[in-house]
């Protein structure tokens, strides 16, 4: 537990404002339509006596496409975000600020010009040679294409909120401690009795067989099939010289990397950069042919038949495409393949004979369990299992029967359960447990950890003081939508 703590404790800690601004821009995206009344042409948004702004909330959502694109290493494009909603997630997070802003006006705070500066002064990302520079912070604002007023009226907020906070912020206190540590540290002493069970052990009745089908046919079905009419392009057989070649290299240097990411030079890297230089001259030749298919000038003449599964086939392109429709070749063995549309066959229930496997393996699985239950309240009865001594949360002990993995899983279930006696099913056996002993309070490890430990509660009982005052401030303050996807 407290190796998890330690590795994770930067996400344990609740912020409410992500306060650092993007600065690499998403571009500015269509907002949709918004009602042209003088009061509402230049805001999204008005929660309680506070505009949310156009710029605000494409800041915002800059700020989170950004975010999404870090966590999927520059991949994340527009169409996810419109698939994900992110419009509406950037929406929902700016008007939960300015909830928090509007309750900071009732309670008379502000955030004044020195309280910007200070904040300017010692942001490190502005400063060079540890001290402020200005023109460091006007090109970095520029280059993001950020006006300092925007970006100093944001600031304003951010330290408003800050300093609201700040005042609300609920400390640790001993007993919150003693509670905290008591269950984080808290250590059992158990006594372990392992049962076993497996497909051996269960007689296969054919007619329970057929009412679990019956129960739950409509989970067993046919997978969806496409028929297609496809043409294959091969690659074309070009003899490219080495200064061709040397040209693509350049243009294209960032995608010829070795295993620890470092570049690879043009000799390391020449077959590769000789295939993508053939692929793109190849896949030229293959759109042309994409478009006289597409055109009616010539025709995809060989069919073919995939499962939605299928390897190396767009299928999600599949799944959109109109019957008829020619969808854009792509690399498919040694060249590239145009593929049309000509049917597809839908999701059928499949019958018993065809689904019984697939029933088969769920009834066992079924099974199973009930044997290794009736055969863990046996032992349970009649227990005689192995002390195997003190075990915490983050406990890791070597058990015979037990890998690693299931003694993890059966400690976190262990610590969840209520119960002095009991047991803990796993994949084709029951851990049987009694707690011969149990030990709370551990006053070293509470001195050891204390600042981790102040920390969570810290996050804890803040994290839920803002959001039961969120629930308050929704009901305070009315909200005015003018933004429509």
């Amino acid at each position: 537990m407290i190796t998890w703590m330690q590795k994770h404790k930067k996400y344990l800690v609740v912020t409410i404002w992500v306060s650092t601004i993007a600065f690499v821009g998403a571009g500015f995206v269509g907002w949709g339509a918004y009602d042209l009344n003088s009061n509402r042409a230049t805001s999204v948004a008005k929660v309680g006596n506070r505009n949310i702004s156009v710029q605000e909330f494409q800041q915002t959502y800059g700020d989170l496409y950004n975010y999404y694109s870090s966590l999927s290493e520059g991949k994340f494009s527009t169409e996810q975000a419109e698939e994900i909603g992110l419009d509406k997630i950037a929406l929902d997070k700016i008007i939960r600020e300015n909830l928090f802003l509007n309750y900071a006006d009732e309670l008379g705070l502000d955030a004044n010009n020195q309280d910007i500066i200070a904040y300017l002064m010692n942001d490190k990302s502005f400063q060079v040679d540890g001290k402020f520079d200005k023109n460091r912070y006007e090109e970095t604002l520029r280059r993001a294409r950020i006006t300092p007023k925007d970006y100093e009226n944001a600031l304003k907020n951010k330290i408003l909120l800050d300093k609201m906070f700040n005042a609300l912020n609920l400390k640790a206190t001993t007993s919150d401690l003693e509670m905290l540590s008591s269950s984080y540290f808290m250590k059992d002493r158990v006594a372990l009795q392992i049962v076993k069970a497996s497909s051996n052990d269960i007689v296969i009745d054919e007619n329970e067989l057929k009412k679990l089908w019956e129960k739950d046919k409509n989970k067993y079905l046919t997978k969806t099939e496409y028929f297609l009419d496809t043409k294959y392009i091969s690659k074309l057989n070009l003899d490219v010289n080495n200064t061709v070649l040397m040209a693509f290299f350049e243009d294209n240097r960032g995608n010829y990397r070795d295993i620890a990411d470092k570049l690879l030079s043009f000799e390391e890297a020449l077959e590769s950069v000789k295939r993508d230089y053939i692929l793109k001259n190849s896949r030229k030749f293959a759109l042309e042919e994409y478009l006289k298919i597409k055109k009616g000038e010539s025709n995809a003449t060989e069919p073919m038949k995939i499962f939605e599964d299928a390897q190396n086939f767009p299928i999600n392109e599949l799944a959109k495409a109109q019957i008829g429709e020619v969808l854009k070749p792509f690399e498919y063995k040694d060249g590239f393949l145009i593929i049309k549309l000509q049917k597809v066959a839908r999701p059928e229930v499949m019958s018993y004979e065809n689904a019984r496997s697939e029933v088969l393996k769920t009834y066992e699985e079924i099974k199973i369990r009930e044997k290794l239950e009736e055969r863990a309240k046996k032992a349970l009865e009649n227990f005689n299992g192995k002390d195997i001594g003190f075990i915490t949360r983050d406990s890791r002990k070597s058990v015979d029967g037990l890998s690693e993995t299931e003694f993890l899983s059966f400690v976190m279930k262990l610590f969840e359960s209520q119960n002095k006696k009991g047991y803990v099913v796993l994949d084709g056996k029951a851990v049987v447990y009694n707690i011969l002993e149990q030990e709370l309070l551990n006053s070293d490890k509470l001195k050891e950890y204390n600042s981790l430990l102040v920390q969570n509660i810290g996050a804890i009982k803040n994290a839920q003081l803002q959001q039961d005052l969120l629930d308050t401030l929704q009901k305070r303050y009315d909200v005015e939508l003018y933004y429509r996807r």
